[in-house]
């Protein structure tokens, strides 16, 4: 089973969703902004908000260049190298959640070998044919 080269793994709304592509790379849009991610990047960024999710206020958790913090109040940063969001609880619970539901599907499309076949080349337009075609009419 073949998937396309781009599919939505997981979507909040219009503006917050995660892609996959062929390539290896994983897409974050949260509203204006795009994070990539290799699948394993991936992988450890939806296992580490599971933990922040699951522990207890106030919380610090790093993987490598990402992030976590909960406070007390139960703000949230997420910090991915550079960039941080800044997020309300629920955002912060949406993106938990969907980071999963994109990690679950990554790992569903990896086992089926949904993108182990190349892709196909485009065909070439018949240039050949073109060439030798005469532009002007035979009067």
């Amino acid at each position: 089973m073949r998937a396309p080269h781009f599919v939505r793994l997981a979507q909040i709304d219009e503006q917050r969703f995660i892609t996959g592509c062929r390539s290896g790379v994983v897409h974050l849009t949260w509203e204006r902004i795009t994070a990539r991610f290799t699948q394993e990047e991936f992988q450890r960024l939806a296992a580490l908000l599971q933990q922040a999710e699951a522990a207890p206020s106030p919380a610090s958790l790093w993987d490598g260049h990402l992030h976590v913090t909960r406070r007390a109040d139960e703000e949230c940063e997420f910090r991915m190298g550079p960039l941080a969001l800044l997020l309300e609880p629920g955002e912060f619970r949406a993106l938990a959640r969907a980071a999963q539901e994109a990690a679950d599907r990554l790992e569903e499309i990896r086992t089926l070998g949904m993108w182990d076949e190349p892709e196909p080349e485009e065909s070439p337009s018949d240039q050949g044919g073109l060439l030798g075609r005469t532009p002007f009419s035979q009067n």
